[in-house]
């Protein structure tokens, strides 16, 4: 059985692993899952499942585990992933010159690995992904755009140089806006005439 103290210590580092995830989803970005969410009642059941003998979460092998738990952490079941942290726990109390190479990347997994809160928001080649959708998407909307002006009819006669010349023209004969516009004395600009 556990000793009180690493009993109390279980259930504390529980209580805080609990209440780390419970915080509101709207003051997080992370895609927790309901499964992976640790409750109140999952910790608890976990906690109880590792005290009662001939517990499946009791057998689970550290040195089975440890070699590629990245690929396995994700397959195992919440109790057997508390087990396999409170072996490595106490694996960790030892001096840090004995542990072999594996378990030191299986305790730094646990603790820092990409799951549960720390799970990567997008998925690997997202940022690939989204640059050709929105590449393609603006070639076809500038395919679209030069299609329709394929299509479109004549630009309207208003919009040829002599038209433009004779609207000059005329608004100088009519004294259009004679303070500042092109009926003024000594206007250098060029009046309806757009290039």
């Amino acid at each position: 059985m556990l000793t009180p103290a690493l009993r109390n210590t279980s259930r504390n580092a529980l209580r805080s692993a609990v209440h780390s995830t419970s915080v509101p989803s709207s003051s997080r970005r992370t895609l927790l899952t309901k499964a992976e969410k640790w409750s109140l009642s999952d910790a608890r059941e976990a906690e109880a499942a590792l005290e009662a003998p001939g517990s499946n979460a009791n057998k689970v092998q550290l040195s089975q585990v440890v070699p590629n738990i990245e690929a396995r952490w994700a397959h195992m079941s919440k109790v057997e992933q508390y087990a396999v942290y409170r072996q490595l726990e106490e694996v960790q109390r030892k001096d840090w010159k004995e542990l072999s190479l594996d378990e030191k990347k299986a305790a730094y997994f646990v603790s820092f690995g990409p799951h549960g809160p720390r799970k990567p928001i997008t998925p690997p080649g997202q940022g690939i992904r989204t640059l050709v959708g929105v590449s393609g998407l603006c070639l076809a909307t500038f395919g679209v755009f030069y299609t329709m002006r394929q299509f479109a009819p004549p630009p309207p006669k208003t919009m040829t140089k002599e038209y433009q010349e004779q609207s000059n023209e005329r608004a100088r004969e009519d004294k259009i806006n004679p303070i500042t516009g092109i009926s003024s004395e000594g206007y250098k600009g060029k009046g309806y005439v757009q290039e």
